[in-house]
């Protein structure tokens, strides 16, 4: 049953189609219409997942609910509150998603020991958008109690549809309830949820010629080349990557990449459109984040809905660039660690949260250095030595995401080992099976040309470049139609909606 329900299902496309139509009907009843998205959104979760997902999300939602209204009735006991609140959804975070980690680690050591292992636990069933959710609350939460002048508590009715939210409880974006730096919609403007689900004015379909277009984009950069990408390129290297030559390897680890990339943001985007046809603006996730010069610019652009909550309820919490050098380096290493712990259970999400903040700690030694030698703007030494500068640092860059991400495709450090075996090792002695040649020519042709596509439809203004007439329904069809011809037969997953 929960196979064959997806976004990219034709069963969702009716349901979505039905629930749309009662949905605009209501449109001068918000609170109708925030009841019907919010019993849509239980409806997805359910033919998604399972009752025990619709279960837990609805007794966690009234439960953040009841913390919130608690922060105004007791507000002097608002950090016990909230402490309270973010213990039980970090342990519940914590039991659901490292459970398997913990019994695999605990198993191990057991037979290791020759002892019994039959009494560990069965298996949990993470519920689905529990990370997303639990994110969300947290925020929803710290962001009420830091405030000397109370924020707006969202009513019972808005705190389940904000949480159960179709459009981001798979796989993000980790909307907020208030403003928070750095998170816009795709016109530039505020993304704050808390003021959507309780304006005053009735709801407005937003740029519905724009968000049509990123429902097709979404299409064919997920459906499309993300699935062909995966099923002729990276899946077969990455089963068994001893039995390929380097080039292929290479090929297959770039190719993971931007399938990554294509993947997630095509979900976002897709999600984005869904968004604008309900009237709502959700955070734009991705800023072409192959394009960064160096590794703070990457984590700029990519997946930005998660890096600014990393920085607003980790790293600054945790001291920020306050204190010494060595002391803020360390809290940046740590909040990439635990970037990276939030991303899985396994050492190699461990490992490449800790090779990110190993970077960043070097880039910030790098900036010191260039301030040292009385560079002017330190922070893009690189970038500001003109256009060879913007290019040393792209190459640079891609290359090391692209090799972190090693260790994020790999389901055990054997299995990371085993690719980079592959890589340095198989030069000479593998045969050629394919022609990786054609595929890293591919992407570098889609690499070179891509600043330009951005550059034109990357900024804000563009929205008002997509009128919806109806002669423009005729090329969204046929674009629509071969993208279905072109695309793998089945129906993909997301890949982040497994985080």
């Amino acid at each position: 049953m929960t196979l064959m329900f997806s976004f990219l299902s034709i069963e969702f496309a009716i349901c979505f189609i039905v629930f749309y139509i009662a949905y605009w009907l209501c449109q001068r009843h918000i609170h109708l219409q925030n009841a019907l998205l919010m019993l849509f959104s239980y409806l997805c979760i359910y033919l998604m997942s399972n009752m025990y997902a619709v279960g837990l999300l609805l007794i966690y939602s009234l439960s953040i609910y009841a913390a919130s209204y608690a922060l105004d009735r007791f507000h002097k006991y608002k950090t016990w509150i909230v402490r309270l609140a973010v213990i039980v959804t970090l342990l519940q975070l914590s039991v659901f998603k490292y459970f398997d980690f913990f019994k695999t680690q605990t198993d191990q050591v057991l037979h290791a020991l020759h002892a019994d292992s039959a009494w560990l636990w069965s298996d949990l069933i993470m519920p689905l958008g529990l990370s997303y959710y639990s994110f969300q609350s947290i925020s929803y939460l710290v962001d009420r109690a830091k405030q000397n002048i109370p924020l707006p508590r969202l009513s019972c009715l808005q705190a389940c549809t904000y949480f159960s939210l179709l459009f981001t409880i798979t796989a993000g974006p980790i909307a907020r309830v208030y403003e928070a730096k750095g998170l816009t919609a795709v016109d530039g403007e505020s993304s704050a949820m808390g003021r959507q689900l309780n304006s005053i004015h009735p709801r407005q379909v937003v740029y519905p010629g724009f968000a049509l277009f990123l429902i097709l984009l979404a299409l064919i950069k997920k459906w499309w080349i993300a699935s062909w990408i995966a099923t002729q390129w990276v899946n077969p290297v990455f089963q068994n990557p001893l039995q390929y030559q380097s080039f292929e390897v290479l090929a297959a680890i770039y190719g993971y990449t931007l399938q990554l990339f294509l993947d997630f943001s095509g979900y976002s985007e897709l999600m984005l459109g869904f968004a604008l046809l309900l009237g709502f603006k959700l955070p734009v996730n991705f800023r072409a984040p192959l394009l960064a010069y160096n590794i703070r610019d990457f984590w700029d652009r990519w997946h930005i809905s998660l890096s600014t909550w990393i920085r607003d309820y980790i790293y600054i919490p945790l001291g920020g660039s306050r204190g010494s050098l060595a002391r803020t380096q360390a809290h940046l290493l740590l909040a990439m660690v635990l970037s990276g712990i939030w991303h899985g259970a396994g050492w190699g999400f461990v490992i490449w949260g800790a090779l990110h903040g190993f970077a960043l700690i070097l880039l910030n030694l790098t900036d010191l250095l260039a301030h040292r030698l009385g560079v002017k703007d330190r922070r893009n030494a690189l970038a500001n030595t003109g256009r060879l500068g913007h290019v040393i640092g792209r190459v640079v860059t891609v290359h090391f995401v692209c090799l972190a991400f090693i260790f994020f495709q790999a389901k055990t450090l054997t299995d990371a080992n085993e690719i980079f075996q592959a890589l340095a090792f198989n030069m000479f002695d593998v045969p050629l099976t394919t022609n990786p040649f054609y595929m890293l020519s591919l992407l570098l042709l889609a690499w070179i040309i891509y600043p330009f596509i951005y550059q034109r439809l990357g900024q804000p203004n563009v929205i008002y470049s997509f009128k919806l007439t109806p002669r423009s329904f005729v090329p969204l069809f046929i674009v629509f139609v071969v993208v279905l011809i072109c695309s793998p037969s089945g129906i993909p997953g997301f890949i982040y909606a497994n985080f």
